[in-house]
């Protein structure tokens, strides 16, 4: 668990940085628009001048284990070819017609935090409010060109593996909070990825969201802080999320993230790994 100690880099964006609203966004200097929607999606309508790049296909299935990130020489291939340049500030978005959108921002920026770039953001709203509010749409194929490959470098701190989580499970010095509605928690219904309903033991449950308010915005800072507070999530403590393949427990690891919490990582194998190596589940209530 020694990893989970260490700080964010002292470079990457912190707090409010990490959230941008539509109506600032034409103001800012040196950043790159990045949709994380799909190509016929993207074509149909984006942000001008935004780079398209499909954050599902940043993943792969891996010893049997569904939607585990893909090797570091192929995310940084992928990114190349996008156009991802490291030298910009990177705004991330996503449709976010429904609240479960924002899974897909939400894990092109643990991604990009995970390898290196240091200043990344997402976008408040999605490209629906963008589209709510009439502001300019291009159509068409993404304008923006190739980079070089670029040089990555990941921080293993923000990536946990099923060793630091079984470890942090037991140990009472870490939280383990699984980012699922509560069906999934409590082992009333079951992933197709996953070999097993329920949860990890010890684990707490704060459903991804929970963090999104009925406009499809982020919710405001003291209503994030009231619901990890409320979730036993302890500002002094190291934080572990998951969920079923690491999507939505990328929402909470931005969420945590946007509140300042420094010592915050992502099980990216989540359930569909924790299960096919047969680790103990639990079902019910749990630490709800």
């Amino acid at each position: 668990m020694a990893t989970l100690l260490l700080l964010i880099c002292a470079g990457a964006l912190q707090g409010d940085a990490l959230l941008v609203g539509t109506g600032s966004l034409q103001s800012m200097e040196n950043i790159l628009v990045v949709d994380t929607r799909s190509q016929k999606d993207f074509e149909a309508g984006h942000i001008p001048g935004a780079a398209s790049l499909n954050v599902g296909f940043l993943s792969e299935t891996r010893d049997g284990v569904a939607g585990m990130l893909k090797p570091t020489e192929a995310l940084s291939t992928a990114l190349g070819a996008a156009g991802v340049d490291p030298a910009k500030h990177i705004v991330v978005y996503c449709g976010m017609a429904t609240a479960d959108d924002f899974k897909d921002a939400a894990r092109l920026f643990w991604i990009l935090e995970y390898v290196g770039y240091e200043k990344v953001s997402i976008l408040d709203g999605g490209f629906a409010k963008w589209q709510a509010e009439a502001r300019p749409i291009e159509t068409g194929a993404s304008k923006v060109a190739a980079v070089p490959a670029p040089k990555l470098t990941p921080k293993p701190e923000l990536l946990a593996t099923y060793e630091e989580v079984e470890a942090a499970a037991g140990s009472g010095q870490s939280c383990v909070t699984d980012l699922r509605s509560v069906e999934y928690y409590r082992g009333e219904k079951k992933a197709e990825i996953a070999q097993k309903a329920g949860h990890i033991p010890g684990s707490s449950n704060l459903p991804a969201e929970d963090f999104i308010a009925e406009n499809h915005t982020v919710k405001l800072l003291p209503e994030l802080e009231a619901l990890a507070s409320a979730d036993g999530i302890a500002e002094d403590k190291p934080v572990i999320t998951y969920c079923n393949s690491g999507r939505s427990a990328s929402v909470g690891y931005f969420m945590l993230r946007r509140l300042g919490r420094e010592h915050v990582s992502m099980y990216d194998g989540s359930m569909a790994e924790w299960t096919a190596k047969d680790k103990p589940v639990e079902t019910g209530a749990g630490k709800e």
